[in-house]
């Protein structure tokens, strides 16, 4: 761990001249939170907030093209370069009434006094421009520990916002922190004050473990705790959440190496048995967007299709899923089985991963927009046909013909074949059939 704690370069230059800027003007500035743990770490500082005793309006005094985002709370943001960062003013926050946010924001001028209303000791430590930490909790101490506790009594801090106890969850598992027994025993007790929080914001954490370093080790703590049983919505799933005690073969261990985020969450949800239809309400309940919800439906809908098909028919079911799901989720597809076809329960997706991209190589047309013929020519050559579900079957048909390599995508070819089949509608037709 680093002696020098420095913020150069990139965005610590422009977060160091807005320090020195504050302090040349009379006031207190440092750099806070998780930019000094992740500076102490030596890890990649990607957000700096920054804590002052100026008030706001000081702050847009001196910096005049900041913004307002927070006034209420004490904060604004300052574009600089090509970066944005965040000043609040140390504050002081009253009884948490809602287990939400506080009642009642009152600025202070000590920036020990603002480190105490944070979650976590990691997150408790300060740095001024001259690099000095300030570090009343403990936080570079538990950092050497890799020890992760709570600031203050832990059954206060998580009674504040009961979010913190599934932070606590994605900071444990994102830097392999180790649970510090008291902090873990009060956000166990505390899991039903989750009822009180937003689901996009329990989303938003859950989001972040499962794209995180070790998601697997997120969900063994979040089915140890038991906390997701107490969302302000129920989440209908199982309580071990798809983890598979003393199995050795078990996938989810190797969720880590799956590099989509969305293939990670199907993944998980297949693992907990989850069809695309009850991901899909797991979804809603979670307030995903409409798109996440749909990438999830789409990549198990593809995931049951391929599983249920016989190794013989492999190729025509991949190709078929394709047209059906979409090349996208097909590769998604593809990121989870990488992983997952080395365990037992997921060998069967082996020879997709094998020949899967190479199959989709091989597709002349993927979409009906890359056939060469269109919905009018099919028409002109009806016959007086008029346009109705029909049509929409034949091209599909057709499509799935060029896609499997029984037909060649040119017009000619493509147009025989429709003819051919539009005849013989209509003679079942006159047949009665």
């Amino acid at each position: 761990m680093t002696d020098s704690i420095r913020f150069e370069g990139g965005m610590g230059e422009g977060g160091m001249e807005i320090v020195r800027r504050l302090a040349e003007a009379g006031h207190a500035a440092y750099f806070v939170g998780g930019c000094v743990r992740d500076a102490l770490l030596g890890r990649a500082v990607k957000d700096i907030d920054i804590a002052t005793s100026a008030k706001p309006e000081a702050v847009l005094e001196l910096f005049p093209n900041a913004i307002p985002t927070g006034l209420k709370h004490g904060t604004v943001t300052i574009p600089l370069r090509d970066w944005q960062y965040e000043v609040t003013t140390f504050r002081a926050e009253s009884e948490y009434s809602d287990g939400r946010r506080p009642d009642e924001v009152v600025f202070i001028d000590d920036v020990e006094g603002d480190l105490e209303r944070r979650d976590f000791t990691v997150n408790a430590m300060a740095v001024g421009a001259d690099g000095r930490l300030v570090d009343p909790f403990g936080g570079r101490r538990d950092l050497a520990a890799k020890m992760l506790r709570a600031v203050g009594d832990p059954a206060e801090r998580f009674g504040e916002d009961a979010l913190r106890m599934l932070r606590f969850v994605r900071f444990a598992a994102e830097y392999g922190f180790a649970p510090d027994e008291r902090t873990w025993a009060e956000a166990k007790a505390g899991a039903p004050g989750l009822a009180a929080i937003a689901m996009e914001r329990v989303f938003g954490e859950l989001s972040r473990m499962i794209a995180g370093a070790d998601p697997y080790r997120a969900l063994r703590l979040l089915a140890e705790s038991e906390l997701l049983r107490w969302t302000k919505e129920r989440l209908r799933l199982p309580r071990e959440l798809g983890l598979a005690a003393g199995v050795s073969d078990d996938p989810l261990p190797r969720l880590a190496r799956v590099p989509d985020e969305l293939a990670r969450w199907a993944l998980w949800f297949d693992r907990m048995g989850l069809g695309p239809e009850e991901a899909d309400r797991a979804c809603k309940a979670l307030r995903t967007s409409g798109a996440f919800a749909d990438a999830i439906r789409r990549t198990l809908g593809l995931h049951a299709h391929l599983r249920g098909a016989p190794e013989a028919a492999a190729r025509r079911s991949w190709i078929t899923g394709a047209l059906r799901y979409g090349e996208e989720t097909s590769r998604r597809w593809l990121a989870l089985a990488a992983a997952a076809a080395e365990t037992e329960p997921y060998g069967w997706a082996a020879r997709y991963v094998d020949s899967g991209p190479l199959w989709l190589a091989e597709m002349s047309a993927r979409t009906l927009k890359e056939l060469a013929i269109s919905g009018a020519d099919v028409l002109a050559a009806a016959e007086g046909r008029k346009a109705g579900p029909w049509l929409q079957a034949l091209l599909q048909r057709l499509l799935e013909h060029t896609a499997l390599g029984e037909l060649p995508n040119e017009r000619e070819a493509l147009l025989a074949q429709a003819r051919v089949w539009l005849a013989e509608s209509d003679g079942r037709k006159r047949d009665g059939i």
